[in-house]
């Protein structure tokens, strides 16, 4: 007669205690450390040339607390619903509920206690940066229960994900619409997701991993390849066409340059070197690219809000 197996709980697979304890672990997964992706609820700001307008900069800082708060739930829910995925792999095993430090029900309850946090701050909000709010609670969700294991969609959704990041920003402060800034946002944001793809595909032969995720096995390096070229290409073309005809003083198209150099840099490191599977940990790790970004950011301030004009009129 066989013997079965006990069950193990989450907790019980724990092995030793969290160094920092169950608060520690309650931060973790928040990932605070992602909640930089948000600083893309600025955008509007800075691009409208409201840094000087005290009320806008409080309602944009409101903006984002609001998505960090929301990211933090996502996180939260996706890790408890990746759990056991995540027990498999050899760094993400490391996470509290996958290790068993924190209880399934533990972080779905920091969870709901993120997103009501988040949605109540929205209220100070204009109606329509609230519901982009809900709306991108509701795309993490669904995120989480399926569509990151659909080729393409998985990547769409990350990359809308931003949009309405963008566009609650935009509807924080009433500025002005573009359609073409939030159409380079969102290809740029398809770029990156594809390249993060691309060189998690190429890695796993090199590191020895036999664990991946599910959608992967729906792509391939030369498919995949020819997605970076197509968002990288739409995301020019977009930003390219903001600078033609929202901005006014032509010297923003100088801006274009460090553009097209930092996305080429970026190609060039996902191509050639391998790499790319953070863009935040690529952007402070290469100096070209950080000094692309740099600028990129010093001529887009020094337009916007100094009148640098080295192209005057004719």
């Amino acid at each position: 007669m066989g013997v079965e197996a006990p069950v193990v709980s989450d907790v019980a697979r724990s092995g030793a205690p969290s160094r920092g304890g169950v608060l520690q672990d309650l931060i973790g997964i928040a990932r605070p450390r992602q909640w930089t992706k948000n600083l893309v609820c600025f955008a509007a700001l800075v691009f409208a040339g409201d840094l000087r307008n005290m009320r806008a900069v409080l309602l944009a800082i409101l903006v984002f607390a609001a998505f960090c708060l929301a990211s933090g739930a996502v996180y939260a829910f996706n890790d408890v619903i990746d759990r056991e995925e995540d027990r498999a792999h050899p760094v993400k095993r490391r996470r509290p509920v996958a290790a068993g430090r924190l209880s399934a029900s533990g972080a779905l309850a920091e969870a709901g206690v993120l997103a009501g946090s988040g949605l109540a701050l929205s209220f100070v909000l204009a109606p329509a940066a609230r519901w982009l709010i809900v709306a991108f609670l509701v795309l993490n969700l669904l995120y989480s229960l399926g569509l990151k294991r659909v080729p393409i969609i998985d990547v769409m959704a990350i990359a809308s994900g931003f949009v309405l990041r963008v566009q609650a920003g935009v509807e924080a402060i009433t500025a002005p619409q573009s359609a073409w800034i939030v159409l380079c946002m969102f290809f740029m944001a398809l770029f990156l997701g594809f390249a993060k793809r691309r060189t998690e595909l190429v890695q796993l032969p090199q590191a020895g991993r036999t664990v991946r995720r599910e959608v992967l096995g729906h792509y391939s390096v030369d498919f995949l390849n020819l997605l970076l070229v197509f968002g990288a290409t739409t995301a020019i073309v977009c930003y390219a066409l903001y600078a033609v005809t929202v901005q006014a003083n032509k010297t923003f198209l100088l801006s274009i340059l460090p553009v097209v150099f930092g996305i080429a840099r970026y190609m060039m490191l996902v191509l050639v070197e391998g790499r790319g599977e953070d863009p935040g940990e690529a952007l402070t790790r290469d100096a070209a690219l950080l000094g692309a970004a740099l600028v990129w950011a010093g001529l887009s301030v020094a337009v916007l809000y100094f009148g640098l004009n080295l192209l005057p009129p004719r």
